[in-house]
C-alpha cells in the first residue's frame, strides 16, 4: 500500500501541487511555515475526510478559494478524491464513484499519523488511547465497523429516551438489548486485539536499553464492571443515567491504561521515554494489520523535534519494518534524512521534496 501521485488544490498555501511519490521514504524540507506539515494534512484527508490540524474544513481551504481538492492514486490500483468546500459542502470518491463514508477511505488507505499531538496519548482523555485501540481493530477485524455503528446507533437512541425524564422500560429495554448484543461484539474484539498490541509493544520496548520502558504495563478497561454483563449493567445504571441524562457504562467509556509499578506512566517516565512508548505502541499497532493486510504508510512530522538522533534511528528500524511509504518532514535535510539513510533499501534513498512558500519540487537527483 503506498500513494504513487498525490494531487491538491487550495490547500492552505498550496495553491497546485502535482507529486510523483516513491515506495520508501518521500521527504519533505523546508521552513516552518512553507507548507511541508499541509503534504502530511492532504495525505491524511484521504485516509479519513478530515485534517488532523483542524475541525472545520474552511481554515483549511487556501484563501480567497471557493473549496479545495485532494486526489491520489494508489499502487493498489485505487484513486481517492476528497472536495471541501466552503460552504460546508463536499464530496470523497473512491475510484470516481462516490463513498458512502469516511470509514470506506480508511479502509482503502490505512495509515499511522507521528506528530507533536501524537504524544498526548499518554496524558490525553479516554478516547485518544480508546482510537488507537480501534484503529488497530477497525483494520483487523473487518465486522468491527457495523457492529461500532449499530452500538452508536442504539447509545444515541437510549440517551435520547434518558433525556426525556420519563422512561418507558418497555421501549427502553429494546434499545438496551441491541446496546448490550452489539456492545459485548465490540469488547470481545477489543479484548483480542489489546492482548495483541500489548504483546507487540512489549517486544518492541525489549528492544531498546534497559530503562524504566521495561516495566510499562498496559491494562484495558472495557466500560462497565467486569462481574456484570453489559445488559445487566445497564439496567442497574439506569436511575443514574436518567438522572445524567446519558448512558454512563458501555464500552464508549473504554480505555486503555499505561502504567509504570501501578503508577500512570506520565508521572513516572522522561519526557523523551513517553514519546518513545507513543512510537512503540504506533508502531505496534501497523505491524498487527500487516498480518492481516497490505502495510499501511507513516506520515512523520519533524521527528528531529521530537526525538533525539539513536531514538530517531530506532524508532526508523521499526517503521521500516511494517510500513509500505513514510512521507517525513522536517526543517533540514541532513538531520531529518540521516535515520533512514542508515537503513536497507529502499528505505536508504529517499526522495528529497523542497517546500518553499507553498510551491513544491523534487530534488533533481531523486527525480531522475
Amino acid at each position: 500500500m503506498a500513494l504513487t501521485r498525490l494531487l491538491l488544490s487550495n490547500f492552505r498555501n498550496i495553491s497546485q501541487a502535482d507529486l510523483t511519490l516513491d515506495a520508501g521514504v518521500n521527504l519533505f524540507c523546508g521552513d516552518n511555515g512553507s507548507g511541508k506539515t499541509s503534504l502530511l494534512e492532504a495525505a491524511h484527508m484521504l485516509a479519513t475526510g478530515r485534517s488532523f490540524r483542524s475541525r472545520q474544513h474552511k481554515s483549511v481551504i487556501r484563501h480567497d478559494s471557493h473549496g479545495l481538492t485532494v486526489f491520489a492514486q494508489l499502487d493498489t490500483g485505487y484513486s481517492l478524491g476528497v472536495e471541501r468546500l466552503a460552504d460546508g459542502g463536499g464530496r470523497v470518491r473512491i475510484n470516481q464513484a462516490a463513498a458512502e463514508s469516511s470509514s470506506q477511505l480508511a479502509n482503502c488507505l490505512p495509515l499511522q499519523l507521528i506528530n507533536s499531538d501524537s504524544f498526548a496519548a499518554l496524558d490525553g482523555g479516554p478516547g485518544v488511547r480508546r482510537r488507537l485501540l480501534d484503529w488497530t481493530v477497525f483494520h483487523v477485524e473487518h465486522l468491527f465497523a457495523q457492529e461500532w455503528k449499530n452500538y452508536q446507533i442504539a447509545l444515541k437512541q437510549r440517551n435520547a429516551l434518558l433525556r426525556r425524564g420519563k422512561i418507558d422500560t418497555q421501549v427502553i429495554g429494546v434499545w438496551e438489548e441491541q446496546l448490550a448484543q452489539s456492545g459485548e461484539r465490540v469488547d470481545a474484539q477489543r479484548r483480542v486485539q489489546f492482548l495483541a498490541l500489548r504483546a507487540a509493544v512489549s517486544g518492541l520496548l525489549e528492544e531498546l536499553p534497559r530503562s524504566l520502558l521495561h516495566h510499562v504495563d498496559m491494562g484495558y478497561r472495557r466500560g462497565w464492571r467486569k462481574e456484570s454483563t453489559l445488559s445487566e449493567a445497564l439496567r442497574e445504571s439506569r436511575d443514574g443515567d436518567l438522572g445524567q441524562g446519558h448512558t454512563r457504562t458501555g464500552p464508549h467509556r473504554a480505555d486503555v491504561r499505561f502504567t509504570v509499578a501501578g503508577e500512570p506512566a506520565h508521572n513516572v517516565l522522561s519526557r523523551g521515554q513517553q514519546k518513545m512508548l507513543v512510537c512503540a505502541v504506533r508502531t505496534a499497532m501497523a505491524q498487527l494489520v500487516c498480518r492481516h493486510r497490505e502495510k499501511p504508510v507513516f506520515l512523520v512530522d519533524d521527528l528531529p523535534a521530537e526525538l533525539d538522533e539513536h531514538n530517531q534511528q530506532v524508532f526508523a528500524h521499526w517503521v521500516g519494518r511494517c510500513a509500505s511509504q513514510v512521507l517525513v518532514t522536517g526543517i533540514e535535510e541532513g538531520a531529518t534524512s540521516r535515520p533512514w539513510r542508515q537503513l536497507e533499501a529502499p528505505w536508504n534513498c529517499p526522495k528529497v521534496f523542497h517546500v518553499e512558500h507553498g510551491n513544491i519540487s523534487a530534488e533533481a537527483s531523486a527525480a531522475q
